[in-house]
């Protein structure tokens, strides 16, 4: 039970000097678009009622002037909405204001443009903005600045300076992404780490409880009707024996769950190396024979070959299809239990005849072949129920490779 908790995290340490996902485009937070959108609707609205009614902006004609405060708005409504396509009106409002000798606010509009699609544009989109504007710089400060090429010396890298705050929000907002998935990600592996406890728990209970109260159940049933005395102090001695037997591997059960999950470990493997198949064998044998039932065994090869990480599940096989015969099969039935082992693998098998009369009806969970499945799969084994022979077969097989270890 401690093993799943044991597992390690084999997730590969992180190299990268920046965060993935870095590179994609992130949404503005609601209060800047607000705030942008809001700007740049009051200072269009009074731009248009200068053009309109008053002496203009400064740069030429109405139309000219309408044209450019239309292309500064939609470069804003793109980057509050789709920032990645923030180049595209850009260059169109930069195409426009080539000619222009003294741009004015434009020079300022720009580079905060660009301060803004540095966080929210994706890396493409912000280099394909990013190069226009410097391309633009360079094309203006030569051919139509009256300052000339010095002009560059200071304004570019003062427009590069502006991309910063931006870029530097992106990778902390790019890292807050990663973290919240890698803390979504260990909630979900402590998650099935707590399930796999839950259901490696509820099997060892069932393992436990089902077998020695079945044999309780059955010798109380059979000592009820029988009025000779031997015969109830025998049923009496075997009611005490699997009683003991249940309230130990109770204890032990209760140990492991209070100890450390090294210690945890290192109990699990002592328990293991304790567990004897060949005396397992036989004692599953005993068991149905003392409440009626005809039992044969039979071993092939060596038995101290099984691993000893192999060997509790045998017994719980062993376990489970007995208690199953004695829970269902009818009365004075035949069954054989068999543990062969070869080369390749390990194979259990249980098999009960068809025979006369019927067992009274016990409880039925439904879960004992459902987790000894389990239990037979994560050893990379099968295991295999149902109808054979006119009775009923329970077979498992599992490898004696590493993955039985």
């Amino acid at each position: 039970m401690a093993r799943g908790a044991a597992q390690q995290d084999s997730r590969p340490a992180r190299t990268a000097l920046l965060p993935p996902g870095i590179a994609r485009s992130r949404p503005l937070h609601r209060w800047v678009r607000s705030a942008l959108l809001l700007f740049i609707t009051v200072s269009a609205l009074d731009a248009v009622r200068l053009v309109l009614s008053g002496p203009g902006l400064g740069f030429g004609g109405r139309d000219y002037e309408l044209l450019l405060v239309a292309l500064e708005a939609g470069t804003f409504a793109v980057l509050t909405l789709r920032a990645s396509w923030t180049w595209l009106p850009l260059a169109a409002l930069l195409v426009l204001l080539h000619p222009q000798v003294n741009p004015g606010s434009y020079m300022v509009v720009v580079p905060l443009l660009l301060a803004f699609a540095a966080y929210g544009a994706a890396l493409p989109g912000l280099a394909a903005a990013f190069g226009i504007f410097l391309v633009w710089q360079v094309s203006w400060a030569v051919n139509v600045s009256v300052v000339g090429p010095q002009f560059l010396w200071s304004y570019v890298p003062l427009s590069l300076v502006l991309l910063l705050p931006g870029l530097v929000l992106r990778v902390l907002s790019a890292q807050r992404e990663l973290d919240r998935v890698e803390i979504d990600e260990g909630r979900q592996r402590t998650a099935r780490a707590l399930e796999q406890q839950r259901l490696e728990l509820a099997r060892e209970l069932h393992d436990i409880v089902a077998h020695d109260l079945t044999v309780i159940a059955m010798q109380a049933r059979s000592g009820a009707y029988s009025g000779d005395p031997g015969t109830m102090k025998e049923t009496l001695d075997v009611v005490g024996d699997s009683s003991r037997a249940a309230l130990k591997d109770l204890r032990r059960l209760l140990g492991i769950m209070r100890i450390e999950p090294g210690a945890g470990l290192a109990r699990d493997a002592s328990a293991a190396a304790a567990v004897d198949t060949g005396r397992d064998l036989e004692e599953v044998a005993a068991a149905l024979r003392e409440v009626g039932f005809r039992a044969k065994t039979r071993v092939g090869g060596d038995l101290s070959r099984i691993p000893e990480g192999v060997r509790p599940t045998v017994q719980r096989v062993l376990r489970e299809a007995s208690t199953n015969i004695m829970k269902h099969a009818p009365a004075r039935t035949g069954c054989a239990l068999a543990v062969l082992v070869d080369e390749a693998d390990i194979r259990v098998e249980v098999h009960n005849d068809a025979g006369p009369g019927a067992r009274p009806g016990l409880p039925v969970s439904g879960y004992g072949l459902l987790g000894l499945r389990e239990r037979v799969q994560l050893l990379g084994g099968e295991l295999a129920a149902g109808p054979a022979d006119g009775g009923w077969r329970v077979g498992a097989r599992i490898p004696l490779g590493p993955a039985a270890v």
